[in-house]
C-alpha cells in the first residue's frame, strides 16, 4: 500500500498527472481508498476540472471524515471559484477538526471573509493569527491594513501598513497601498512622498501606474491621467484601466457619452465581466433607458447572498394574490429608506410581506403596517416564503408609481416630537446641516463637502445641528470649534423628532437627506456634479415633495452652490 502511494505522489510531484491518475484508477486496496480519492481530487484540481475534483474530495470525506486534507483542498477550490460562502463553511470545519490551533487555517478563513467583504470578521480572525507564530507577518499586516481601510478605520489601516513596511521597506505592494491610502485621503504631502518612493522602485508596476493616474488627478492634471490610462488600455486592455478612465470621464468631465463609449469598448473585451455589465446598466438608468437598465441593475454586488435566501424562489412578477414574499435590505441605509416605499405599492397585490431591515434601522419603521411586517433576520429563519426579492429590485416593477410614500411605514413618536419641541431653542431658527457621508460610500469623496466651506453660513444668527456619526479627519478641528450642535449619538426616534422640529435641513446626498424628505421636512439637497443615477430621469418619477435641489455645476467646486444657499437662507429667514 505504501509503495503505491509513494509512486502516485512521485508522479504528482513531477506533474505527471496522467500517470498518477492511472495508478489511482488501478488501485484495489480498500484501506487506502479515501487517500486515493483525495489524490484524484488533487489531480483533477491541477487539471482545472473543478467539479470532478470536488466530487472526489467529497467521496474521500464520506469514507473517512477524520482525514483533514480533502477539506483543505475543497477550501482551495471554493476560493479559486470565488465561492466564498462555501469556502467559509469548509474553512470553519478545517479549524474545528484540527487537533491544535493552526495559524495557516485561521489565516485562510480570514482571507475568505476578507474576499467576501466581511471585513469586521476578517479582522477578528487576522488578529487571532497575529498572536501566533505565523511566519508571513508582512502579508498578514498588509491584509489587516486593507481590511481596516475598507472598514473605514484609517488610523489602524495606516499603522498596519507601516508595520508591514518595517519588515520590508522596499516592498512595492505595501508602498503602493500606502500611496493609494493617502491619495484617497487627499493628503498631498504623504501622497507625494510615497509617489516618489513607488516611482523609484518600479515605475512600470501596474498598481503604481493606476496610482499615478489618481496622483495626476489630485494635481489637477486630468488630461495626463487620461493619456496614461489610454496607454495602459492600448498595451494590455486592462480591465481596471477601462473603469478608471470611465470614472474620469464621468466624475471629472461629466461626459456621459465618453463614459458609455469606454464601457462599451471594455465589454467587447470582457463580455461576461459582471461589474462592467452592472456599470452599463447604471448608464442606461442615467439616460432614462429603464427597461434596459433594470435587468443589468440586478448584477449589483450589494444583493444579499445568504444561503437561507437562495432557497426561496426569486420573484419575477408572478401573481402574489395568495403568496408570501420576503423583501431583503441592501445597499446603504438611504437606499433602504428610499426604496421601502415600493412595499406600499406591493401591498395590495400580495398576501403577506416580510421586510428584513438592517438592525440599526429597525426602530425607524413601524413593526406592522397593513400586511407588511418589519423584521430582523432572527425572526424569519424558520418561516416559509413563496418568493423573495431585494428591495432595490422592486424599482423594476414600481418605479413609476409616484403615489407611494415611505412615510406611511415610519414610526413617528408624537411624545418625542413634543419633547424635542420644548428642548430646541425658539429664539433662533433651527437648521439641520449634513455635509458628508460615509468616507467609503459610493461617489465619495465627490459628493461630500469640506465643512470649512460653510464658514460664512455658520456665521449667520442661526442654530445648526448635525446628525452624521462620521466626521472626516479634514473636518474634525473645524467641527470642534464650530457652533454646530452634535446630535449624532441620538437614537433614530430622537433624530426624527428633532428633524420634525427644525425649520430646514441642508444635506448632501446622504441617508439624512432621504430621512428628512420622508419626514416631509423642507430639505435643501446639495447634489454633486456627477450625481448618482437616482438624480436624473428617475427623479422625475420619484421626486420628494419637500426637496429643493442645488446641483454642482463644476466638479469639486461647491462655491456657487454654497453662495446660492447662503443667499436663499438669508432671504428665507429675513436675516
Amino acid at each position: 500500500m505504501e509503495e503505491i502511494l509513494k509512486k502516485i505522489i512521485a508522479y504528482l510531484n513531477n506533474n505527471q498527472l496522467i500517470e498518477a491518475l492511472q495508478l489511482c484508477e488501478n488501485n484495489t486496496e480498500k484501506k487506502i481508498e479515501h487517500l486515493i480519492l483525495n489524490i484524484k481530487g488533487v489531480i483533477y484540481f491541477k487539471q482545472n476540472k473543478f467539479e470532478l475534483a470536488k466530487k472526489n474530495f467529497l467521496k474521500s470525506i464520506d469514507l473517512n471524515q477524520d482525514l483533514i486534507d480533502p477539506y483543505k483542498n475543497l477550501f482551495k477550490i471554493h476560493l479559486k471559484e470565488q465561492d466564498y460562502v462555501s469556502a467559509i463553511e469548509i474553512g470553519k470545519k478545517v479549524i474545528e477538526y484540527e487537533n491544535k490551533k493552526n495559524p495557516i487555517s485561521y489565516f485562510n478563513l480570514a482571507l475568505a471573509f476578507d474576499l467576501s467583504k466581511d471585513y469586521k470578521t476578517a479582522i477578528k480572525l487576522y488578529k487571532i493569527v497575529e498572536k501566533t507564530d505565523f511566519k508571513e507577518k508582512k502579508i498578514l499586516f498588509n491584509n489587516l491594513a486593507k481590511c481596516y481601510f475598507s472598514d473605514g478605520n484609517v488610523n489602524d489601516s495606516t499603522n498596519y501598513y507601516h508595520k508591514a513596511l518595517e519588515i520590508d521597506k522596499n516592498d512595492k505592494i505595501i508602498i503602493n497601498n500606502l500611496l493609494n491610502l493617502y491619495l484617497r485621503l487627499g493628503k498631498i504631502d504623504e501622497a507625494e512622498y510615497y509617489y516618489n518612493k513607488a516611482n523609484e522602485i518600479d515605475e512600470n508596476y501596474i498598481e503604481f501606474r493606476f496610482n499615478k493616474s489618481e496622483y495626476l488627478l489630485l494635481k489637477g492634471k486630468t488630461e495626463e491621467a487620461i493619456k496614461l490610462l489610454k496607454s495602459i488600455i492600448s498595451e494590455s486592455k486592462n480591465y481596471i484601466a477601462y473603469t478608471k478612465l470611465a470614472k474620469i470621464y464621468g466624475r471629472i468631465n461629466n461626459d456621459n457619452k465618453k463614459v458609455i463609449e469606454t464601457i462599451d469598448e471594455a465589454l467587447k473585451v470582457y463580455p461576461n465581466m459582471r461589474d462592467l455589465k452592472f456599470t452599463r446598466g447604471i448608464l442606461h438608468l442615467v439616460e432614462g433607458e429603464f427597461e434596459k437598465g433594470w435587468d443589468l441593475y440586478e448584477l449589483r454586488p450589494s444583493i444579499q447572498k445568504k444561503k437561507f435566501f437562495e432557497n426561496i424562489n426569486l420573484w419575477r412578477g408572478e401573481n402574489l394574490k395568495d403568496s408570501s414574499i420576503l423583501i431583503t435590505s441592501e445597499q446603504g441605509m438611504g437606499d433602504v429608506v428610499q426604496f421601502s416605499k415600493f412595499l406600499i405599492s406591493l401591498s395590495p397585490i400580495c398576501k403577506k410581506i416580510d421586510f428584513v431591515v438592517y438592525d440599526k434601522l429597525l426602530p425607524l419603521f413601524k413593526k406592522n403596517y397593513k400586511n407588511i411586517n418589519i423584521c430582523e433576520i432572527s425572526e424569519i429563519q424558520n418561516r416559509k416564503y413563496d418568493y423573495r426579492i431585494s428591495v432595490g429590485s422592486l424599482n423594476k416593477y414600481f418605479y413609476k408609481n409616484v403615489k407611494s410614500k415611505t412615510s406611511e411605514l415610519i414610526n413617528f413618536d408624537n411624545d418625542k416630537k413634543n419633547e424635542w419641541g420644548s428642548i430646541l431653542s425658539k429664539k433662533k431658527r433651527n437648521i439641520g446641516l449634513i455635509w458628508s457621508g460615509n468616507f467609503f460610500g459610493p461617489k465619495e469623496p465627490y459628493r461630500s463637502i469640506e465643512l470649512k466651506n460653510f464658514q460664512k453660513l455658520l456665521k449667520l444668527d442661526l442654530n445648526f445641528y448635525s446628525f452624521q456619526n462620521e466626521i472626516w479627519d479634514r473636518d474634525k478641528n473645524f467641527f470642534q470649534n464650530s457652533n454646530i450642535v452634535d446630535y449624532s449619538q441620538k437614537s433614530f426616534s430622537d433624530i426624527i423628532a428633532i428633524i420634525q422640529n427644525l425649520d430646514l435641513v441642508i444635506s448632501t446626498d446622504t441617508f439624512f437627506l432621504h430621512l428628512s424628505c420622508i419626514v416631509n421636512k423642507e430639505t435643501w439637497g446639495l447634489i454633486s456634479f456627477n450625481a448618482d443615477w437616482r438624480w436624473y430621469d428617475y427623479y422625475k418619477y420619484n421626486p420628494y415633495e419637500s426637496l429643493k435641489i442645488y446641483k454642482q455645476s463644476e466638479n469639486r467646486n461647491w462655491d456657487s452652490v454654497i453662495d446660492l444657499i447662503y443667499s436663499d437662507i438669508k432671504n428665507k429667514f429675513s436675516i
